[in-house]
């Protein structure tokens, strides 16, 4: 994620339901969840960018015999805190020499902060999405790093420079490719994370509006039942 100051952008808010990845049809693997950050294994987003990814899965992805993999969608501000501190608190172990202003850029590269009222971490809004590619039995294909490097490894075009693996090049070629065609904004810096819908996206793709606003909360009952609360609404 870059530092793009996107809250500017308007959100006419289109009250799109949530729902969850896995009965939407999509893979789920709640990464963050099996790190212990969230506490919940349900992956919620909203249910047009469930619908455009089992259309691309169908078209695009289905001649190569491929899936998506989803790693994280909507997110908490807790859980977007806790991700933001936890790297804040190891890039300051591993650079001790940095002052506060060094490592809030740092560390803005690839996090956005929880705690400005006025600023919607995208992942918030169930508009933003980090997956990666898999074959029909769920294995991963190869794409250079795991989720969450946070290096320049992981930045999307990193493997198409001279010399280094082809292979993985083009299947991140792939993956962009079918974003990109389906109208979803990318990140340079992280090859898994696409967004759709929110002012992160409005700004990248010059839209005069997002509308998909902050989800401040989203639960799955006993009964099925998926309960959510929008901020915009």
């Amino acid at each position: 994620m870059t530092n793009i100051r996107y809250q500017s952008i308007p959100i006419v808010e289109n009250s799109d339901p949530m729902v969850e990845v896995a009965r939407a049809g999509l893979i789920a693997e709640p990464m963050y969840f099996k790190s212990g950050t969230a506490k919940s294994p349900h992956l919620f987003m909203r249910e047009g960018l469930a619908r455009l990814l089992k259309d691309i899965e169908a078209q695009a992805l289905k001649t190569h015999g491929l899936r998506f993999k989803i790693w994280d969608a909507w997110r908490p501000r807790d859980v977007q805190h806790a991700i933001y501190t936890d790297y804040s608190n190891r890039l300051k172990r591993e650079n001790p020499g940095w002052d506060e202003a060094r490592l809030a850029r740092e560390v803005g590269l690839y996090v956005t902060p929880a705690d400005d009222p006025q600023r919607i971490p995208p992942h918030a809004t169930g508009g933003s999405v980090d997956l990666t590619l898999c074959d029909a039995e769920g294995n991963d294909l190869p794409m250079g790093t795991g989720f969450d490097h946070f290096g320049v490894e992981a930045h999307l075009r990193y493997f198409e420079e001279a010399g280094r693996d082809a292979r993985i090049r083009d299947n991140r070629r792939l993956l962009f490719t079918a974003m990109k065609d389906a109208g979803f904004s990318l990140d340079n810096e992280e090859w898994w994370h696409y967004d759709f819908g929110n002012q992160k996206w409005a700004m990248a793709l010059g839209q005069p509006k997002a509308f998909y606003g902050e989800v401040s909360d989203c639960a799955l009952d006993r009964a099925g039942k998926i309960s959510f609360r929008l901020l915009q609404a």
